[in-house]
């Protein structure tokens, strides 16, 4: 507990690049959807659940039934009649999984409603998408651009966006005041707060020129020191990045080297079928991205020690002499040269967790 609120007392606490504005009870109306959506939770949970073994029983009822048909005592069966048996055989069981698991759902539902319940606090998050320059935001050729979605709900990329969030179980509840009609659950992001002195010395960099068509020189870029909480940022993440995917990548490859020893064991005239050699490819295809991330990660370890960010400023979109939209100022890592911050907020590698 106390680590999590050392992280975030040093950074600042964002949701799908939103940040964190307020945290409010919720309504009595709220509280009232929210135990008749866990009532029709249960309900339906169990309903699911009491028509699984039902099915199932009668379709393999069914199966013994038209088993017997097709297949006489005194008869062999067909390649073919055993083969129409085996699907019906998998479509039954495959059928009472789907039952099974629609049952498992709605209780997950019941149970994240009921935490909702005990724990009835909305977070509120606001502002503009990652990425939006405000300073051009209001030109018509900017705002010309098409508008998206979120859970569902039409947005505008040009306005403020509010989302407001269970603190509890993280659910995203609504969107700009329209509730959002899936259960969704969104990730509490923490990233470090920019310090002052970046955007000082941010004022004090050049424009980039254009060379050679679209290449941008960053001769006329600038540095600046990251703060400790910023440092701190680089080698959380560094330290993280690589865990899931080394895990996967290790179970993976165990079990090809397994799978190997048990070919050597068979002797070298054993045929491998096809399917074998895609599931080969597929384990060396995680090893390969699981070694990119591991390279990136010790890049990163390189940026936190070097304790510098590069800050470029892109030159201007120009007509003429009419500046029609002003260049974003990027801050960059010298190592792994992953974007730190664009126009002062957090790159969107960062708005990951």
């Amino acid at each position: 507990m106390a680590a999590s609120e050392s992280i975030q007392s040093t950074s600042r606490e964002t949701c799908l690049g939103l940040p964190f504005v307020e945290e409010r009870p919720i309504s009595e109306e709220e509280r009232t959807i929210l135990q008749k959506e866990a009532q029709q939770s249960l309900g339906q949970s169990c309903i699911w659940g009491c028509l699984a073994p039902f099915v199932y029983i009668i379709l393999i009822t069914i199966f013994i039934v038209v088993g017997n048909i097709i297949f006489p005592t005194t008869n062999d069966a067909s390649t073919f009649q055993v083969i129409a048996l085996a699907i019906i055989m998998v479509f039954s069981t495959g059928l009472a999984a789907v039952f099974l698991l629609k049952a498992n759902d709605k209780n997950k539902i019941r149970k994240i409603v009921r935490k909702d319940l005990r724990k009835s606090n909305l977070k509120c998050y606001q502002g503009f998408a990652p990425g939006i320059d405000q300073e051009n935001i209001h030109k018509p050729e900017v705002q010309s651009e098409p508008s998206v979605q979120i859970a569902g709900v039409d947005i505008s990329m040009f306005e403020p966006i509010t989302l407001e969030v269970f603190s509890s179980s993280r659910r995203l509840w609504q969107v700009n005041g329209t509730r959002v009609k899936e259960l969704i659950c969104v990730p509490e992001e923490h990233t470090a707060f920019q310090p002052e002195q970046a955007q000082i010395a941010a004022k004090w960099v050049e424009p980039a020129r254009i060379i050679e068509g679209r290449t941008i020189d960053v001769s006329q870029s600038g540095r600046r020191n990251l703060s400790k909480q910023e440092a701190d940022e680089i080698r959380r993440r560094a330290h993280i990045a690589w865990r899931k995917p080394g895990l996967i990548a290790l179970l993976s490859t165990a079990y090809l080297g397994a799978q190997a020893i048990r070919q050597w064991q068979l002797g070298p005239h054993a045929n491998l079928q096809w399917s074998v050699y895609i599931f080969i490819a597929l384990i060396l295809w995680i090893d390969i991205r699981f070694v990119k991330i591991v390279w990136e990660s010790w890049q990163l370890s390189k940026d936190a020690t070097d304790g510098t960010v590069v800050i470029t400023r892109l030159p201007d979109e120009m007509n003429g002499d009419e500046v029609l939209r002003t260049g974003a100022v990027i801050e960059w890592l010298p190592y792994s040269n992953f974007n730190w911050t664009i126009n002062g907020e957090p790159a969107r590698w960062r708005l990951r967790g």
